[in-house]
């Protein structure tokens, strides 16, 4: 069966060898995708593309280029933890970057795309830092400052994100309903699909359909696009497949 897949928030980085695996385990079934949409924070940290790719997680970067080569359709949407992956690096590997809301057409049906950190509106420290980095001429300045000084600024950066994220209630991390009715809106559309949160489900309500997809740290988790709507399924290492949630489009019958 035709399927688009879409994930997010892998985290690739060293000390976590088996995200990679579990990616590298899923080439021949991305290899038969329709389309491949990763919804950000594909990586712990980004600092530019001018810095080296990790060794650890150089045989990902290898994978998409042999997707993108393959003639598979790879899409790239920023995520809070690699924002500066920029257009040298996207077309080293062949992905096309999408902004940070985009519609996408899944066997004739609109879906907005997002990460979804932007949804978190009621975790005010975090939007105002958001708003701050995601400045263009920000960015601008953080691609050319030196290589060491935006490692360190990295760093910090992580450092006071896990120090802050302990003092945070779950409810102010999660997103807001108002939020998503408001963008789903602006969007013109009755299913959104993002990330950020690591809390994997579908919601539906009446219509209005929302897909969470979920870190990669327990297992390998997709969101499947169909003809017949969305799946979400988690893959364990042992190759057993755990079905998450499941729904129609919205103009099908449940």
């Amino acid at each position: 069966m035709a399927e688009t897949l879409i994930l997010a928030d892998l985290h690739l980085r060293e000390q976590a060898p088996a995200v990679t695996r579990r990616l590298l385990a899923l080439e021949s079934r991305l290899l038969q995708a329709d389309a491949v949409y990763i919804l950000g924070d594909l990586v712990e940290v980004w600092i530019g593309d001018d810095a080296p790719i990790p060794a650890a997680i150089q045989s990902v970067f290898e994978l998409l280029l042999r997707l993108s080569s393959a003639g598979i359709p790879l899409y790239f949407q920023h995520g809070n933890r690699d924002f500066l992956i920029g257009k040298a690096l996207a077309r080293r590997l062949g992905m096309r970057l999408l902004p940070d809301q985009f519609v996408v057409d899944l066997y004739g049906h609109r879906a907005g795309l997002v990460h979804g950190d932007q949804l978190c509106t009621d975790d005010l420290p975090y939007q105002r830092m958001r708003r701050k980095l995601r400045n263009p001429i920000l960015k601008f300045i953080l691609r050319h400052l030196p290589l060491r000084t935006r490692q360190k600024l990295a760093a910090d950066l992580r450092e006071r994100s896990r120090m802050e994220t302990g003092q945070k209630t779950a409810a102010s991390m999660d997103v807001n309903a108002g939020a998503v009715d408001a963008l789903m809106t602006k969007l013109d559309v009755d299913v959104l699909i993002h990330g950020h949160t690591h809390r994997p489900a579908i919601h539906r309500v009446d219509r209005d359909i929302r897909a969470v997809l979920g870190d990669w740290e327990d297992g390998a988790v997709l969101l499947s696009a169909s003809v017949d709507g969305l799946r979400l399924e988690r893959i364990e290492d042992s190759g057993a497949t755990q079905f998450l949630a499941l729904t129609r489009w919205p103009d099908q019958a449940i």
